[in-house]
């Protein structure tokens, strides 16, 4: 005979893996959905994130430990006992999950560099940005900006937000450039007129 523990803890586990198990695909759905917007953005600096890569298989170890919670849940509110070897197949999924951990990771992020490469980017070179970002890294259109000042400034975290505002902040400043180019040739046209005078 099942105890009511045995089921309220069963109870506990299948509800943390189920939630768990939502967490993670809704993660991954988001990740994926801000590499594809960074990619087509044409923004001369973008973020790429590797954190989403080791999702796949994660949530493939959790759909297993989910469905073990499940079944010694439905087998303990009908009194049943479980098998012996009931959990082999939850073992077999969480390890094939955790191999995939590694091999979905590596498989993810080539698939992410190449479609960056593709549209025009390249890595930043190593310690210039997102230093503090493990799973992060820069690429950008034009290589000087891995090493500007005002680059470094706004792109601390690696978020869409900061490559939006750096987008901007760069466009403000060619505007200002050409602005100040315009300026200075109109002062020099005016001079020879001055000095005719």
């Amino acid at each position: 005979m099942i105890s009511n523990s045995a089921v309220i803890k069963d109870a506990i586990a299948f509800f943390l893996f189920s939630l768990l198990l939502f967490a993670g695909c809704w993660t991954l759905l988001h990740e994926v959905q801000t590499q594809c917007a960074e990619l087509i953005s044409a923004k001369p600096l973008i973020v790429l994130s590797s954190f989403h890569g080791y999702l796949p298989g994660a949530l493939l170890a959790l759909v297993f430990m989910t469905g073990y919670a499940a079944n010694r849940l439905w087998r303990g509110l009908r009194q049943q006992t479980l098998s012996a070897n009931n959990g082999k197949l939850t073992a077999i999924g969480v390890l094939t999950g955790l191999a995939l951990v590694v091999i979905g990771n590596f498989v993810i992020n080539a698939y992410w560099q190449n479609k960056a490469e593709y549209a025009g980017y390249k890595p930043c070179p190593t310690l210039t940005l997102l230093t503090n970002r493990i799973t992060m890294q820069a690429w950008s259109k034009n290589e000087a900006l891995c090493f500007d000042t005002d680059v470094r400034r706004i792109i601390v975290r690696g978020t869409p937000d900061e490559t939006r505002q750096l987008a901007a902040h760069l466009n403000a400043r060619a505007k200002q450039q050409q602005a100040k180019q315009q300026f200075l040739q109109q002062e020099a046209q005016r001079k020879p007129d001055n000095s005719k005078g």
